[in-house]
């Protein structure tokens, strides 16, 4: 038996222990129960079961039946007519089955073991799964948390990804709703050419933000709103038939600035412009209908449209005066300081009017208090999901020690399809900075130069390789996250990969350079 196999039988145990006493008993089949059940059946009908109580008996008769194969008696499930596997051969028949199904997963090896096999609870599979290296360190990445929403959603068709298709769309953006305050974006290469820059020079108040490379929480939120536009591009085309994805883009886009956000409870239109859109669907399509297409034909109704407009025009005017005798709110202040499109209070005291305890003040419009009740409800969904982040990540720490073995994101560039996913480490210290547990890592090139936080590990306790369980950390040196990914994944001896298409022929090669030194010595 080997340490692996030691190990499962190990947590196998572990949880029949934990089972109440009526549960363990049967939930597996040992050798010995195997042999007892196999002596019942084998007995003569009629005859007394001396060695055995009647309710064994009873149990085994209406559980197991006897089938032949190959000429000899096996003891099989009465349901399912498959042979029995006993507990002994657990991890064997389990690996086995795991490996013909291409390390396929849990329902998959379930299947394939039912097609066999009987009485294999899905207990002891799952537990084998926690313990497969390569199923383990190739698990779906988890996905970062969303710094914040997106409040406004615009997109643009390009003809190509180029650095001077996208200057020209934001030049034009700009130039019709003025610059943003923060323009964000990540490392790609249309986003950090001299193109992008000069609008820095258009617009000096610009702040140009670049996401940290390899680190998808930087912009987490526009990935997110690109999937939630591609999900919404691909309804509208299937309900249209159409295959323009350009054509479809302006209404999908106008469809999801005018739906309610749960994060802000308004419409990012109306927190744009400071009023919902008006558009009377109903009243054109019966104008539709009726095929109305002269100006003196349209119905007496579109002629009271423009009173109506008036009357809601003067009645928000008349709402931007109001009255009051106290000072301005110290929550609106704080706000301020909180968001960028807080309210922002002017008052027009004039010298030569007497003060009283009355004062009339202009207070912001429509607009304004739009944008006051969906930056209050941003921020109060803001900090509900941060105290919930919080306390998610406490409650994993709790869940990692010294020596623990955890897994660690390898980005997407320093590995292929076929690569695992995830760099295994072991934890060798812990640390607390602003009630957030850092962690530093080793593996098996070095120790990690960088600090990570609990929630950016999974779980490897179960499946830590050999080479790491064996390493000495005084003979360890630092390496950078990137270079023990591109080790790990690719198999190099230096860490030092390229990306070259073609041979490794070019001096701007860093894997040549690094394997001709290497030869000098």
């Amino acid at each position: 038996m080997n340490n692996d196999e030691k190990i499962y039988y190990e947590k196998v145990d572990e949880y029949i222990n934990s089972l109440d006493k009526k549960f363990r008993e049967k939930c597996v089949i040992k050798q010995q129960g195997y042999d007892d059940i196999l002596k019942c059946l084998l007995l003569p009908k009629g005859s007394p079961p001396d060695a055995y109580s009647s309710t064994f008996v009873y149990w085994v008769k209406h559980k197991f039946i006897l089938i032949k194969i190959a000429g000899i008696d096996i003891v099989a499930c009465i349901k399912s007519k498959k042979p029995i596997c006993v507990y002994e051969a657990f991890y064997n028949v389990i690996n086995e089955a795991h490996a013909a199904v291409s390390h396929g997963g849990r329902e998959k090896t379930y299947f394939e073991l039912n097609s066999q096999y009987s009485w294999i609870p899905r207990f002891c599979v799952e537990i084998f799964l926690k313990q497969c290296v390569p199923c383990q360190t190739r698990k779906p990445l988890k996905q970062p948390v969303v710094s914040k929403p997106i409040i406004s959603l615009g997109a643009f068709p390009l003809r190509n990804k180029s650095a001077n298709e996208v200057a020209t769309k934001l030049r034009d953006l700009f130039f019709t709703f003025g610059p943003p305050r923060i323009l964000h974006s990540d490392n790609g290469r249309e986003f950090i050419s001299n193109v992008i820059t000069e609008l820095k020079s258009l617009f000096p108040d610009l702040v140009f933000i670049r996401g940290r490379p390899r680190h998808p929480q930087s912009q987490g939120c526009i990935e997110r709103a690109n999937g939630i536009l591609c999900e919404a591009l691909g309804k509208w085309m299937c309900t249209n038939n159409s295959t323009s994805w350009s054509f479809a883009l302006a209404p999908v886009i106008y469809g999801l600035n005018t739906r309610m956000s749960s994060v802000t409870k308004t419409t990012p239109y109306e927190v744009m412009f400071g009023q919902q859109p008006r558009s009377d669907s109903d009243f054109w399509k019966l104008i539709q209908q009726n095929g109305v297409e002269d100006e003196e034909n349209l119905p007496t109704p579109v002629a009271e449209l423009n009173d109506e407009l008036n009357d809601d025009l003067n009645d928000d005017q008349g709402e931007s005066l109001i009255h009051f005798d106290k000072g301005i709110d110290a929550d609106v202040v704080d706000l301020d300081k909180l968001s960028n499109d807080a309210v922002s209070c002017s008052l027009s005291n004039t010298p030569s009017t007497p003060r009283s305890s009355s004062i009339t003040e202009k207070t912001p419009k429509k607009h304004d208090l739009v944008r006051k009740i969906a930056t209050d409800n941003y921020l109060t969904t803001a900090n509900k999901k941060m105290k919930l982040y919080r306390d998610s990540l406490n409650l994993i720490a709790n869940n990692f020690n010294i020596n623990d073995c955890v897994g660690i994101t390898i980005h997407t560039v320093d590995r292929t399809n076929t690569d695992p996913k995830y760099l295994p480490c072991l934890i060798i210290e812990k640390n607390e900075k602003n009630n957030i547990s850092l962690y530093k890592l080793i593996c098996q090139y070095g120790i990690l130069q960088n600090t990570f936080e609990a929630g950016q590990f999974m779980n490897l306790k179960d499946a830590c390789p050999n080479e790491l369980k064996q390493i000495d950390v005084s003979t360890l040196k630092p390496i950078t996250i990137i270079e023990a990914s591109k080790l790990y994944s690719r198999g190099s001896t230096t860490g030092r990969t390229c990306n070259c298409q073609g041979k490794c022929a070019t001096k701007s090669c860093p894997w040549k350079k690094e394997t001709e030194r290497s030869k000098g010595k």
